[in-house]
């Protein structure tokens, strides 16, 4: 399987909620829901059959899943990200994340090391999601924990959150140019953005959360494509402050082995 066939199972399909297995070359089957012990929310519908080499993607789907986010680094480079979560549910806190591309492949996709958090916040993640890459590993690893993050607020599985937030980019994505500033200088980039739960028809189950939004900014001009993450819950009003909001940045690009703690 070439590379991007590999990525586009990895990131793209695993949003279209496969298991694992794949049934039959053209087809791999996707349940429309999976039950989870303990979820209450999305237990839905019969299996469904998804051919990845036919399906459509779209714009946002494309630009998030299968763009080579990284084909703009030439030379082994240290992407550093800044987190931040804030809001009036529960406590926030702030964390990096360290994305060390160290090695340029022939065919163009590159070998890297990551760590995503640090102390006992750090995220663990496959080698696969840093060997032989051409999109950025920051998506698919936050984007994970984030569906697990709703599990863990609403007692649903995070299957089914899964699936909503991957309907939203297939059906009713936003995506506008933007300009943002980077590196002392304004850039193109793109926006992305969702509210895979608006219409959720289990909405009445975790009403809260159900105005999430969430915000993708890409930029060729920006080293690895991915300028930021944004996810916001509004208030109860547009007077409150937000119950939740993430902020992952892209704030400085060097040397490996610059800018902190080494993955």
């Amino acid at each position: 399987m070439i590379n991007l066939q590999r990525e586009l199972v990895n990131f793209a399909i695993s949003m279209l909620l496969v298991t694992g297995t794949a049934h039959a070359a053209d087809g791999v089957a996707v349940p429309a829901a999976v039950e989870v012990d303990g979820a209450t929310i999305g237990r839905l519908g019969d299996p469904a059959v998804v051919n990845p080499h036919q399906y459509k993607f779209s714009e946002a789907e494309s630009g998030l899943w299968l763009a080579d986010h990284l084909q703009n680094i030439s030379k082994p480079t240290r992407l550093k990200y800044e987190f931040v979560r804030s809001g009036t549910y529960e406590e926030g806190f702030a964390d990096v994340v360290l994305v060390d591309i160290k090695k340029l492949n022939d065919d163009g996709s590159k070998n890297a090391d990551m760590q995503f958090f640090t102390g006992e916040r750090a995220q663990p993640f496959s080698p696969d999601t840093v060997t032989e890459i051409r999109g950025n590993p920051v998506l698919g690893v936050y984007m994970r924990g984030d569906v697990y993050d709703m599990s863990r607020l609403t007692d649903g599985s995070w299957r089914y959150f899964q699936r909503r937030i991957k309907l939203a980019l297939s059906e009713s994505a936003t995506v506008e140019p933007v300009e943002i500033a980077f590196a002392g200088k304004k850039v193109k980039a793109l926006r992305i953005v969702i509210t895979p739960f608006a219409k959720d028809p289990h909405r009445a189950q975790f009403e809260q959360f159900t105005g999430k939004r969430y915000e993708f900014t890409l930029s060729k001009e920006v080293p690895g494509t991915l300028y930021e993450i944004r996810s916001v819950v509004p208030g109860a009003s547009a007077a409150d402050a937000p119950l939740l909001e993430e902020r992952l940045t892209l704030t400085q690009v060097g040397a490996v082995g610059a800018a902190g703690a080494s993955p």
